[in-house]
């Protein structure tokens, strides 16, 4: 089964504080999600000033801004030292260990590229305990199941695959791509979840692994 995880921030409006209201509401959605994705494939949180350079802040104080409005929502939370505190989940459960090992194409294969860019640490309660590699989504073609351009791809390595099953594929001896896989008499079917895209029908194929997640990257 594919799951899709997405992250995103929704909250609910503060009443009465007219400075929280000048803030900008993408952005503020932007950063809860930067600040969660860099909590799972950290296994810690952000610093203000990692924050401050991310998003191109003139200064600390307009971090502490919108910092303070997220936890005013509750949505992220402080520690005893003022930083953001590590969900338990994340900071006490167990984890695994998955190499994201580089790109791969969700439109026309491409090179497939095997260096490990780095190790994300996933809490076992939300991604299992199997073993897990992730790859870097490029193109297009799958975004009618979730998947765009830069999302960050957590698949099984197997050999195998069930039709209707959202796999990673080895087209020749280098060309890889995420596609739909379905096995019929004239070879295997690639099939792109976007309809301005064809698919591909080859017998010169390997799976590389099931899709299990993807985490939405802004």
């Amino acid at each position: 089964m594919f799951y899709n995880t997405i992250i995103t921030g929704q909250g609910v409006p503060l009443k009465g504080e007219i400075a929280m209201r000048k803030l900008n509401e993408s952005l503020l959605n932007d950063m809860l999600t930067y600040i969660k994705s860099y909590q799972l494939r950290n296994g810690e949180s952000p610093t203000f000033r990692q924050i401050m350079k991310k998003f191109n802040f003139n200064g600390l104080g307009k971090v502490c801004r919108y910092i303070d409005c997220l936890i005013s929502r509750n949505l992220i939370e402080k520690d005893k030292f003022g930083s953001i505190a590590i969900p338990e989940n994340i900071s006490k459960g167990q984890t695994i260990l998955a190499p994201v090992v580089g790109s791969v194409a969700c439109g026309q294969p491409i090179l497939a590229i095997q260096n490990i860019e780095f190790t994300a640490s996933l809490p076992v309660e939300i991604f299992g305990d199997q073993e897990l590699y992730g790859l870097y989504a490029q193109g297009d073609s799958m975004i009618g199941v979730g998947i765009f351009d830069g999302d960050l791809i957590f698949y099984l390595p197997t050999s195998s695959a069930n039709d209707g099953d959202i796999v990673v594929a080895l087209i020749g001896d280098e060309s890889a791509t995420v596609k739909r896989y379905y096995k019929r008499k004239e070879g295997v079917v690639l099939h792109p979840e976007n309809p301005n895209y064809q698919d591909i029908v080859t017998k010169d194929v390997k799976i590389q692994g099931i899709v299990k997640r993807v985490v939405r990257r802004f």
